[in-house]
């Protein structure tokens, strides 16, 4: 076996199989799926996005961040006279959130420098063939899936609010939906270009040119020269800490997502939650505890200070075991479009993608065919508020690209979409293969749970009594979801085991795909 991929659609998985297929190692195959998404996930993510990788290096065994989230541009709002920033109301079904678009709403991107950047450090393989099957995709064209109509339909307001986002995303004068074939042949011309000329050539000289031109502070936007010159990826320390019998690690500060994984599992590790049932109300319980913790956490800023902080949170959580009642600050729901890919090579190469265009700025930049982001007009992102994150510094995320290597030599590596549930959505797929003994597809499949400013939202169609146990949490409000929902994010994730048998699971509640080589 070359290695296993899982993704958010077949054609992503395709991309990264066939490459393994052809001999490339796990950071050739998880950057050639990353380029796949723009057509197989066309809506959920963006090249002009941002990202976080976890990288694990089978010969050294080293493990490595690697951080290609934006940057808040240098020029503040309040200097940009006819600041281009809308709100756009998106139709969850249940309720409405406003996202915000425009040229003001757009931040620095870092998916082309930072996929770049890993394939150079860890690939085995040139740009020119890395992006082959995704320009095939583009121009052959892609059936799209129930859950890319789904999402195409929930983000139509954006994806045609602008006439270059229209030539993208419409067919015959309507938006794309399911069952529909989705053509992307001039970002294939651009991709093509890019690796023809030098893809730090190319970026520089047109991409970057165009997004000054398009995103600048004379067009009603925040982008400079300036920014995109300094712009750098990362290469950090992953945060690690002891999980049972497994190290996990995880994104580090400035990222708050990591952080809020690697303290709700410390507080669960000295709870014995193998005895527990996972569908029954103590476990139900145990979790919500250990996540109104972070989200206190997180709120008081203590993502840098967990370790000189941790045993007042220990403290913490025993006294909510002593309440009856939960309560925990309020933050923004922020259902952001995300997607993840997961790779592992036959060698034990490992890594693991997540990545994000907010919901699109609903600009193409000039006809290069990639939408930019909105991150800047992200709530999830900004919780002090718009306007308020640092100039030229990192944006904080909850991207949490997650390594587990057990003590038996096992090695599972995963990432999920979600926002504010990627944390408790990695927790609980770590719980249930560590503490309950679940394969990658059970524990993928389980129902999940998520609370949050006193909301407790669950998946009850696995649940005790149909989810009626959940009410006696005290939380404020319980709402109930009957079915698998994209609300809690969609785990794509592989494993390799002690004996080198390959398996992973993508995640239905996202259109997750899983492909063994």
């Amino acid at each position: 076996m070359h290695g296993v991929i899982a993704a958010g659609s077949a054609p992503t998985a395709d991309a990264g199989a066939e490459i393994l297929d052809r001999g490339g190692n796990a950071a050739d195959a998880v950057v050639a799926a990353c380029f796949a998404t723009s057509a197989g996930e066309p809506t959920l993510t963006s090249l002009a996005g941002a990202g976080v990788m976890i990288y694990r290096c089978a010969d050294t065994g080293e493990v490595s961040i690697c951080d290609f989230f934006s940057d808040a541009p240098l020029t503040h709002p309040d200097q940009v006279e006819g600041l281009d920033f809308r709100g756009v109301d998106l139709d969850f079904g249940p309720t409405t959130q406003r996202f915000y678009i425009g040229a003001g709403s757009a931040s620095v991107p870092g998916v082309i420098p930072g996929l770049c950047k890993v394939l150079e450090r860890w690939g085995s393989m040139p740009l020119e063939q890395v992006i082959e099957p995704a320009c095939r995709f583009m121009r052959d064209g892609v059936v799209l899936g129930p859950y890319q109509g789904f999402a195409a339909k929930l983000l139509e307001p954006i994806l045609t609010d602008t006439a270059s986002s229209r030539h993208v995303f419409t067919l015959d004068g309507r938006m794309i939906g399911a069952g529909d074939r989705f053509r992307l042949p001039q970002l294939a011309d651009t991709l093509e270009a890019m690796a023809a000329r030098g893809w730090q050539s190319y970026y520089d000289e047109v991409l970057c040119k165009a997004m000054v031109e398009q995103f600048g502070p004379h067009a009603g936007g925040l982008i400079t020269a300036e920014d995109l010159e300094r712009y750098e990826v990362h290469f950090r320390e992953p945060l690690k800490l002891r999980y049972h019998e497994a190290s996990v690690l995880t994104n580090p500060p400035p990222a708050a997502g990591g952080t809020m994984i690697a303290m709700m599992l410390q507080l669960l590790d000295g709870v014995d939650l193998a005895a527990l049932s996972p569908t029954g109300r103590e476990h139900a319980l145990t979790l919500c505890r250990a996540m109104a913790v972070a989200d206190e956490a997180r709120e008081e800023g203590a993502a840098a200070l967990l370790a000189e902080r941790f045993p007042h949170w220990r403290q913490r959580y025993q006294q909510l075991c002593g309440e009856s009642r939960l309560s925990a600050p309020s933050l923004p729901p922020g259902p952001s479009s995300t997607t993840h890919v997961s790779v592992l090579d036959a060698d034990g190469n490992a890594a693991a993608v997540t990545f994000s265009y907010g919901e699109g700025n609903a600009h193409i930049i000039g006809n290069s065919g990639i939408m930019m982001n909105n991150l800047m007009g992200e709530e999830d992102i900004h919780p002090k508020g718009f306007g308020h994150a640092p100039v030229g510094e990192r944006i904080p995320t909850m991207m949490s690209p997650t390594l587990m290597l057990s003590d038996d030599g096992a090695i599972t590596v995963m990432g999920t979409g979600g926002a504010n549930r990627i944390r408790s959505a990695i927790v609980q797929v770590v719980s249930l293969l560590a503490d309950h003994g679940h394969d990658a597809e059970s524990a993928v499949a389980a129902a999940r749970l998520h609370y949050e400013n006193g909301v407790l939202n669950a998946e009850t169609f696995d649940r005790d009594d149909g989810g009626s146990m959940l009410a006696e949490l005290g939380a404020k409000e319980l709402v109930r979801f009957e079915e698998r929902s994209l609300f809690f994010g969609g785990v794509h994730m592989v494993r390799r085991a002690a004996d080198g048998t390959l398996s992973g699971a993508g995640d239905p509640r996202r259109g997750g795909v899983c492909r063994i080589v």
